[in-house]
C-alpha cells in the first residue's frame, strides 16, 4: 500500500510506500500523479522505507508504465530508504526519468522535501 504525504505543498508530491504494491496500487498512485502535475508539481519524494517488493509481475509493469509515461514530468526526485532499495530502484529509474534524482536515509523527510522543492 501507499499513502500521501506533503499535501502542504502545491509543488511537490509526497509518496510513502509500505509493504507490497499492487496493481492497483500502482494504478491509484498513477493518479496521484497526474493530478499534482496538473497543480504545477515537480519535484516528487518517494519514501521506501518500509517497501517490501511488488505483489506480482503486474504491479512492476504498471511501476514502469508509470515511471515512463512521467519521464519528463518531474525535475527533482528524491528517494528516502534503505540502501538495498536505493541502489536497486535508483539505478532502474534513472534510466527511466530526465530528473534530477538524490538519495535519503530514513528519517530525513524534510531535507528530501527542501531539495525536491529547489529549496
Amino acid at each position: 500500500m501507499f499513502k500521501e504525504t506533503l499535501a502542504e505543498y502545491d509543488d511537490v508530491l509526497g509518496i510513502v510506500c509500505e509493504g507490497k504494491l499492487t496493481e492497483e496500487d500502482m494504478r491509484q498512485m498513477h493518479a496521484l500523479l497526474h493530478n499534482s502535475i496538473a497543480k504545477g508539481g515537480k519535484g516528487l519524494v518517494v519514501d521506501l522505507t518500509g517497501f517490501d517488493g511488488y505483489e506480482g509481475f503486474g504491479a512492476l509493469c504498471e511501476d514502469l508504465k508509470m515511471d515512463t509515461a512521467h519521464r519528463y514530468d518531474f525535475d527533482r526526485i528524491a528517494v528516502i530508504g534503505d540502501r538495498k532499495w536505493i541502489e536497486w530502484g535508483s539505478a532502474l529509474a534513472s534510466a527511466l526519468t530526465s530528473a534530477e534524482m538524490r538519495c535519503f536515509d530514513p528519517g530525513a523527510t524534510g531535507e528530501a522535501a527542501s531539495w525536491a522543492r529547489g529549496c
